[in-house]
């Protein structure tokens, strides 16, 4: 063998590591992506529920001010106008209390997004353990060893592929 036919041999083992190189890279950058993108929609959760909170405190004093003001107005007017203001505060009230029950329920919901998060970055770790212990021939399970069989068959299609581009690109040079 001529040290050009082992720089032949080299080649695809070269590229492929750039490949992984570069597709790891990529990985990282989505994965900081992400985690930033996670930070700041915290913080802006963060923000939306301190301005709820506080909005549907202000609305509670107000209402309270609003209600009591009110009642002597609608005590002179009438015992039926006080009853339809009373309903109407109380409507106002429990739609506060929604709002609030709504923000908490963005906050359940954001931390929810951030756990199923954390399980994505561990899934292609996983991956990659199964892989190399079924390299190892230390899998035993027959369902793994079948998925794990599926992707090396796959792996020699894709070298299949590659040697066949290279081919191509050979004779376009002759």
């Amino acid at each position: 063998m001529t040290d050009k036919d082992t720089n032949q041999a080299d080649e695809p083992k070269k590229e492929e590591k750039d490949i992984r190189e570069k597709a790891d890279d990529v990985m990282g950058k989505i994965s900081d992506g992400a985690k930033k993108a996670g930070v700041k929609a915290g913080e802006t959760l963060d923000q939306f529920a301190d301005g709820a909170k506080k909005a549907g405190a202000k609305a509670g004093e107000v209402l309270g001010d609003f209600a009591e003001g009110t009642k002597k107005a609608t005590a002179k007017a009438g015992e039926k106008a006080g009853d339809v203001m009373g309903n109407i505060l109380s409507g106002m009230r429990k739609a506060g209390e929604k709002a609030t029950d709504s923000v908490k329920i963005m906050e359940v919901k954001h931390e929810i997004s951030q756990i199923e998060l954390a399980n994505k970055k561990v899934l292609p770790k996983i991956s990659e353990k199964v892989l190399a212990l079924f390299a190892e021939k230390k899998i035993k399970n027959p369902e793994l060893t079948a998925m794990c069989q599926e992707i090396e068959k796959n792996e020699k299609l894709i070298e299949e592929k590659k040697a066949q581009i290279e081919t191509i690109k050979t004779t376009e040079d002759d």
